[in-house]
């Protein structure tokens, strides 16, 4: 079987492996809550919020992700951008972040990835990319 359409021929443009990543999200523009967002996927480069539809494109966000462990709890604070909106939610992209938390984001791609050699692969990649010095 052929397939045809823009499928066929459409390289990859996400710079980072997306994975599964279900978590709540308060979302805040201008330190206005504006909702709490169910997130469908992760990179490190953004995520996808369900049913986000009424932000608005190039807004400036806060993100806060919870995540809660046996022994400790962590909330992630996340600068980010409304980045693009469809019927079902919308995209944003991170602009900053602590080290910590771009620790931890790293890790849940990783761990959530079912290709954790691949990703640990493009994640050296992209370390390499940022240190080696210019010849």
């Amino acid at each position: 079987m052929t397939t045809i359409g823009a499928l066929a021929f459409s390289p990859e443009k996400r710079r980072h492996p997306r994975v599964i990543f279900t978590r709540s999200v308060k979302v805040y523009v201008k330190d206005q809550l504006q909702g709490r967002f169910r997130a469908r996927n992760l990179s490190l480069s953004g995520l996808y919020l369900e049913e986000a539809c009424d932000l608005p494109t190039g807004e400036d966000l806060r993100l806060e992700l919870y995540e809660t462990g046996c022994k400790s709890s962590l909330i992630l604070t996340i600068l980010a951008r409304t980045c693009r909106k469809d019927a079902g939610g919308a995209g944003v992209q991170f602009t900053h972040m602590e080290d910590d938390s771009f620790m931890f984001l790293q890790t849940m791609v990783l761990y959530s990835s079912d290709d954790p050699i691949g990703v640990a692969e493009h994640f050296l990649e992209d370390f390499t990319s940022k240190f080696t010095p210019a010849r």
